[in-house]
């Protein structure tokens, strides 16, 4: 059994959430959407293995992390069903809970999902991660990353960097995740979907000036889901949580009533 560590946002006697978050990230980026669009919802949102501050240990494979979602969230008491929101990668790890263990999903939202990832994306992306050299500095790297994320973004980007930047022993500074489950997480993206999940109710959000959601993948969510499946587009970059939160937010919060 392992239990992630957990970030939890909004009112604790509130009907449950689960959000999942994507490769190299942490649980403390729902914080806003939690607390400013769904402020009624007892957010549960893990740190998956690999990041932040739960175990760096593996395996890093979708199954594991579905089997480490569903002790984290009997940890909690929420075994379900309950809403689930998965953005990126964890849109892929929402998906195979759908499908592994339909009783514990009431409705899913993902967030730009990163489903059917080309082969040669991920292998870059895969190599970047193996190559990462980190930042020699707090500046170096805020820099770094509010310069690969929209205008809009650099508060969020700031205030992600203070909860989630370390220091190696190297003396670089880099984002709180493991390596190796970095590397794991790209390869899994490239996995077909599902062969076959229970209907439940779908929002999918597209950010247009993402590669993510290609006519692919909505057609395969569709054949999937069927009528079930709401899209929604959102013209931003993938971080659409940071560069256009109050569409982002006022989307999630329809789909997801009090």
């Amino acid at each position: 059994m392992a239990v992630l560590h957990t970030h939890l946002f909004g009112d604790p006697s509130g009907d449950p959430l689960l959000a999942v978050h994507g490769i190299t990230a942490h649980g403390g980026r729902f914080r806003r959407l939690a607390t400013e669009a769904l402020p009624q919802r007892r957010t549960v949102a893990p740190d998956l293995r690999g990041h932040g501050r739960s175990t760096p240990d593996g395996p890093w494979n979708v199954s594991q992390l579905v089997a480490d979602l569903v002790d984290t969230s009997d940890a909690a008491g929420i075994g379900g069903p309950v809403d689930v929101v998965g953005h990126s990668y964890g849109g892929v790890i929402a998906l195979a809970l759908l499908a592994a263990h339909p009783d514990r999903v009431r409705r899913l939202v993902l967030l730009d999902p990163a489903l059917l990832l080309a082969q040669a994306t991920a292998q870059e992306a895969a190599a970047a991660a193996i190559a990462d050299a980190g930042w020699g500095s707090v500046a170096e790297a805020l820099a770094a990353r509010q310069a690969s994320n929209a205008p809009e973004a650099a508060d969020a980007v700031a205030a992600d960097l203070d909860e989630h930047l370390q220091l190696g022993a190297d003396g670089r500074y880099r984002l709180r995740c493991h390596g190796p489950a970095v590397v794991t997480g790209w390869g899994e993206m490239t996995a077909p979907l599902p062969a076959k999940v229970v209907s439940r109710p779908t929002l999918l959000v597209a950010a247009t000036g993402a590669p993510f959601v290609t006519p692919d993948v909505v057609a395969g969510l569709r054949g999937l889901l069927g009528d079930a499946l709401e899209v929604v587009e959102i013209a931003c970059g993938h971080m659409l949580y940071w560069e256009r939160f109050d569409e982002t937010a006022a989307v999630v919060a329809s789909f997801l009533p009090a």
